[in-house]
């Protein structure tokens, strides 16, 4: 009696209704699978729009500083900057020291001491700080990071903010003594003064190189380095080497689009010329 009182109150669903829930269930996974695949193709499209609206972003720049500039990219090789910059700094010393002994041995107010002091930054005779670096068109930030890396002060100014971007991402990446001793500005080389400088470099092409040497002739102080890779600096040889007092007056009337300098290292493509 037990027995039959349950089965009655117990319900048996029928083959229909278990065909039917069977059939509810694979219906609910394929709708699960159905936004899942969904969920899937819609993130697969985002990343390659992402991906392809960044690739875009990052490539523009080059394209409209190619417009709006002739100077091209070009990586600099790291050694070559490292090599010019020590090349530089001896050279500094040498003409300090050489200086001093001038100066113990001839009245400091004569002419000949006078000229030699044109060939020399002033300002480092009175400052124990680093020697400043400026790269104009400092591209990934290669040069001013190497010229940081022995000791320099270094300033990089780039106008494509892509590479600004990856040479400011480079220095955060970098020791700290790198960080502390570089700074990228992201700006148009022709408006940035370069008056404090001591070492400015530059890669540009023969046609602007006259501009360039115009800029640097303006602004810079007598004695400064200027670094050029690849391309020579148009220089005006009009004046020897070491001046006399009859060259003196007009030793400051340089042809114009042409550096008074003197070509003091050349080496795997890289020249050093000292302004006069």
């Amino acid at each position: 009696d037990t027995y039959l009182s349950l089965s009655k109150n117990v319900k048996i669903p029928s083959l229909y209704e278990l065909m039917s829930q069977v059939r509810d269930t694979a219906n609910g996974q394929k709708q699960t699978e159905y936004v899942l695949d969904e969920w899937k193709k819609n993130v697969a499209l985002g990343i390659i729009g992402a991906g392809f609206f960044g690739t875009i972003g990052a490539i523009s720049p080059f394209v409209l500083m190619h417009l709006k500039s002739s100077l091209p990219y070009m990586a600099t090789p790291r050694q070559k900057v490292i090599a010019a910059l020590k090349e530089i700094s001896r050279h500094h010393r040498r003409s300090i020291a050489s200086l001093d002994h001038l100066s113990s041995n001839i009245n400091i107010n004569s002419r000949h001491v006078s000229s030699s002091l044109s060939n020399v930054h002033h300002d480092n005779f009175l400052r124990n700080d680093p020697l400043k670096f400026y790269d104009l068109g400092s591209g990934d930030g290669e040069a001013v990071l190497a010229a940081a890396s022995i000791g320099w002060r270094s300033i990089g100014c780039e106008l494509n903010p892509t590479l600004y971007a990856i040479s400011s991402l480079r220095r955060l990446w970098s020791g700290e003594n790198i960080r502390r001793r570089s700074t990228f500005i992201c700006s148009d080389m022709w408006t940035e003064s370069i008056e404090d400088c001591d070492a400015v470099m530059i890669f540009g092409v023969t046609p602007l190189m006259p501009k360039i040497a115009e800029k640097v002739a303006t602004e810079c102080n007598s004695g400064t380095y200027l670094m050029s890779y690849r391309f020579r600096v148009p220089i005006d040889d009009r004046f020897p080497k070491k001046l006399i007092d009859s060259d003196e007056i007009n030793y400051k009337k340089r042809s114009p689009g042409k550096l008074n300098a003197r070509l003091i290292y050349d080496k795997d493509e890289m020249r050093v010329y000292q302004l006069m």
